[in-house]
């Protein structure tokens, strides 16, 4: 009998319930629309459709971290304008932090642009702030600067910060799975200019006093695209 390649049965499997999420997802859409803002089973149903919205955020992740952890994935870097990029995220992530009544901002000059792989770092901004989400007393920031030749993108939060004891080292990021800093790594170390990868730093919050992720992509000193 012939082996069974096990990591791709599971990323079909990851595939075949990301769709069957997104089909709940479209179904709980038009249940919530028919039902009033006020009434009481509103919250209900906005709760358990932020939770599958992250349930899928989180399929997406795991199918992007097979394929860079087999190789498998090619990445796809164009140039973007990070306010816009940065509004787009904020915009996806802002019902998330509303039903938990947190405020959920970005900051960036808006004029900076960036390299990058665009699909990637959408899924890793989303898992950090989801789990930022879990921290958070009443504020998440998103932020983005140019340091040292590389796009520097931070997720900060208002929560206690990292734990000094050991095991509670990987508390922020890591979640029930344990795969999301891994993956933030894998995906920060994918981006490559002249040798340089990417990288990431977890550290406390100079703004916020809470917990800090900090993703480094490195970026070309040459323009490389017009945006107009």
């Amino acid at each position: 009998m012939e082996k069974l390649d096990i990591s791709t049965i599971l990323a079909s499997a990851i595939h075949e319930s990301k769709n069957q999420v997104g089909t709940l997802l479209y179904q709980l859409q038009g249940l919530k629309e028919g039902v009033a803002n006020k009434e009481p089973h509103h919250k209900k149903i906005v709760v358990i459709e932020e939770s599958l919205k992250k349930l899928n955020d989180e399929w997406v992740e795991y199918l992007y971290l097979y394929r860079l952890a087999s190789d498998g994935y090619e990445l796809h870097v164009d140039t973007f304008l990070l306010d816009e990029f940065l509004d787009d995220q904020v915009f996806a992530l802002q019902p998330s932090a509303t039903a938990k009544n947190l405020s959920l901002e970005y900051r960036c000059d808006a004029d900076l642009t960036g390299t990058f792989d665009e699909r990637l770092m959408t899924a890793v901004v989303s898992t950090a702030v989801y789990n930022a989400l879990r921290f958070a007393k009443s504020k998440i920031l998103i932020s983005a600067i140019q340091e040292n030749g590389y796009l520097l993108l931070a997720i900060e939060d208002d929560g206690v910060g990292f734990k000094p004891k050991p095991e509670q080292e990987e508390a922020f990021l890591e979640g029930n799975t344990g795969l999301g800093l891994y993956f933030a790594e894998l995906s920060a170390a994918a981006h490559v200019v002249y040798k340089r990868s990417g990288f990431i730093k977890k550290e406390s919050s100079p703004t916020l006093g809470g917990a800090r992720l900090c993703v480094y992509l490195p970026q070309s000193s040459q323009e490389t695209i017009d945006l107009g």
